[in-house]
């Protein structure tokens, strides 16, 4: 029988998928001191003539970005890739970030040496590739026009946080560990749950869980852990001297939601009092309702908390038409309409100001008040307008309460799989600290003695909340020293939860009274107020819940030393008429 021939019209549309009218290359660059850095490189087919470079240097292996690669010489930009040296295929010792800025500076070298090239570079990736970009920034490659930093991690900001110790950097190092990356297994939340948990039956530190996974005690890794302190660390971020009259623009990237929220803005923060004016005038903040990977992929839920479809963005878009925006002039995306631009969930609409700070107009004031008998989630203390005489309580913090480690052995099945660094597959106390698992309520239902509870009264009508806010404690202590985590939820009129912000604090660091120590039988006055921005609309109905907790877990420990043998420590938390024991909330449009 013979074959039918079927008629293949003019009009026909073929989709040739995205590697079509690509071209890709692989080159080994040197730098400085001879090593080389493994770099691919992708061009569009089409080009007819130099065009400018968008430049990444990522510890992940340069394969991960290859949808990059697709992507970016279809807006009429190549994309230069390299694995950090020491890492993938590159030469060298990685070094974790002390000699990204030479080899940035150097990568951008070689790529204005290429005949493809028009002679200009401008900087894309997101966490640690967000991060090493302000290092690259710093050494001011005339090159370089422009930068797109996503979640830039800032060590001693974001993790280590509050200057408590964290041997989260030991569990990062078995993700990158050797020269390939392991996404999964190395950062298997219920496989570091049980081998910490072993660790400290044994009396180990709980550092040496990493053992398992090839990790070794290094003096990274050491200080990370003994001297989480933002003081100990100034070699690993750009000077101000070097920072002075940047002029290269910035359209900076973070979520809500974002483990790496503090320290994007942190970063941020410095560039505008550092830069210079005309670089500032081109210059944007953009927080919208993401987790770490969402700043990435602009998916619009993180775990199983949904927002509307306007929160949702195609990131590469935004930025490349930025990018394009910057080089040739053309129309800067609309969402840009100010320096300043966030997303405010519940409202569910994005917002505009002129400074990170405008977008609080105003502060409210919640005092903290107790009621009798035992403290837990059906039995809270209240946040009232008015201050008043009520009972102390008191707070048992105990370093060898194991009751956050059991529950971080539970799997936590999340609807969000676009989170593949931090998936949140089991309760974490220090995802759930910096907002990855937004509707979980396990760290605050179980506090029992653990912890303590505060609930304001319904909301008579919606109200914005757009800042950070602030929680001011009166105690007085046992023990010269106390780390404390705080949670921030709002509680709808069903239940539910819905994560606002948080932070993280040696208590030491935030006394107003005597800095940098705590008095022992005193009264301390302790002031957090570098809590995480939120932006959200509170529903009317929708209750405001404090949860002031131990942060000991199977990532944040007690002390440096990876040992839980430390004494327990016994906070009597006092509330007054004439106490500052209160919590203050920023107030949006």
């Amino acid at each position: 029988m013979k074959g039918i021939a079927m008629p293949v019209f003019s009009d026909t549309n073929v989709d040739y998928g995205p590697s079509h009218n690509l071209r890709l290359f692989r080159a080994r660059v040197p730098m400085r001191d001879g090593i080389c850095l493994n770099v691919a490189v992708y061009l569009p087919r089409d080009a007819a003539g130099p065009i400018p470079a968008v430049m990444e240097i990522t510890p992940y292996t340069i394969d991960h970005a290859h949808g990059d690669g697709q992507f970016f010489p279809k807006r009429g930009l190549a994309y230069v890739v390299a694995d950090v040296r020491g890492r993938g295929d590159s030469e060298g010792d990685f070094t974790h970030m002390l000699i990204n800025a030479f080899d940035g500076f150097d990568l951008a070298e070689w790529i204005t040496q290429q005949r493809w090239n028009d002679g200009r570079v401008v900087l894309f990736g997101g966490s640690y590739t967000g991060m090493n970009q302000w290092s690259f920034l710093a050494q001011k490659h005339p090159a370089v026009v422009a930068a797109s930093p996503a979640a830039a991690f800032a060590l001693a900001i974001d993790i280590p946080r509050g200057g408590v110790p964290n041997i989260f950097e030991y569990k990062w190092a078995a993700c990158v560990w050797g020269n390939a990356a392991y996404h999964q297994s190395g950062i298997d939340g219920g496989l570091w749950a049980q081998e910490i948990r072993q660790a400290i039956e044994q009396g180990r530190p709980v550092w040496t869980a990493g053992e398992s996974f090839g990790v070794s005690q290094n003096e990274f890794l050491r200080k990370s852990a003994e001297e989480p302190g933002l003081e100990n660390w100034s070699e690993y971020f750009a000077s101000d001297e070097q920072l002075t009259d940047l002029d290269v623009p910035i359209l900076t990237i973070t979520g809500t939601h974002d483990d790496c929220m503090p320290g994007t803005i942190y970063h941020w923060q410095r560039f505008e009092q550092l830069a210079s004016n005309s670089a500032l005038a081109k210059s944007h903040l953009l927080i919208g309702p993401w987790d770490h990977a969402g700043t990435d992929s602009g998916e619009n839920s993180v775990g199983e908390l949904q927002f509307a479809e306007a929160a949702k963005l195609s990131m590469r878009a935004l930025r490349a038409d930025w990018f394009r925006h910057i080089l040739f002039g053309e129309e800067k995306p609309k969402l840009l309409s100010d320096r300043f631009v966030y997303y405010v969930a519940g409202a569910e609409e994005w917002r505009a100001n002129p400074s990170f700070q405008a977008a609080t107009k105003d502060f409210m004031d919640l005092n903290l008040k107790s009621s009798p008998g035992k403290n837990d989630v059906f039995h809270s203390g209240w946040l009232t307008p008015d201050a008043v005489d009520s009972p102390e309580y008191l707070l048992t913090l105990d370093p060898k309460d194991a009751r956050a480690l059991d529950l971080e052995l539970i799997p936590r099945p999340s609807a969000n799989i676009d989170n593949q660094l931090f998936p949140p597959s089991y309760n974490s106390l220090l995802m759930t600290q910096g907002g990855n698992d937004p509707t979980n309520q396990i760290f605050t239902v179980t506090v029992d003695g653990n912890g303590l509870i505060y609930h304001s009264a319904p909301f008579e009508a919606p109200v914005t909340m757009a800042g950070k806010p602030k929680l001011s404690l009166e105690i007085i202590p046992d023990q010269p020293e106390a780390d404390l985590s705080v949670l921030l939820h709002e509680i709808r009129p069903d239940g539910s939860s819905i994560f606002l912000s948080s932070e993280l604090a040696r208590l030491s660091r935030f006394n107003t009274t005597a800095q940098g120590s705590l008095l022992v039988e005193e009264r301390n006055v302790i002031v957090l107020d570098d809590f995480r921005f939120c932006s959200r609309t509170i529903a009317q109905g929708s209750r405001l819940r404090l949860t002031i907790r131990s942060p000991w877990s199977a990532m944040i420990i007690p002390n440096g030393d990876g040992l839980l043998d430390h004494p327990e420590v016994n906070l009597r938390v006092l509330h007054s008429k004439d106490s500052p024991t209160k919590l203050t909330m920023p107030l949006g449009d």
